[in-house]
């Protein structure tokens, strides 16, 4: 019966032990996996080398585009709404990226 216990307190310091170190490996490995999605998430600026016909500098800028004024049906979520896009930009020119 004693060599019963201490083989049941051997076999659960055992998974202690591996769960422990199991997941200090796994740990090391999903901190680069958040970082990876948070760099994946959202829009990002587009390279705009070469873009803008020669002109210099030529560079990444959000666009607003204007809505139509039409009221009629228009609610509160319309209005908070508004579509981004990114527009390579030099001097006061915009250029698809």
């Amino acid at each position: 019966m004693a060599s019963s216990n201490g083989l049941k307190n051997r076999l659960i310091l055992m998974l202690i032990i591996s769960f422990t170190f199991l997941s200090s490996i796994s740990g090391v490995g999903s901190s680069r996996g958040i970082e990876g999605v948070k760099m994946v998430l959202g829009s990002r600026p587009p390279q705009c080398v070469n873009k803008c016909l020669n002109c210099r500098p030529c560079v990444a800028t959000l666009v607003v585009p204007s809505h139509p004024k039409n009221h009629r049906f228009k609610t509160q979520e319309d209005e908070n709404y508004y579509l981004l896009s990114w527009k390579c930009r030099c001097g006061n020119k915009l250029f698809q990226p």
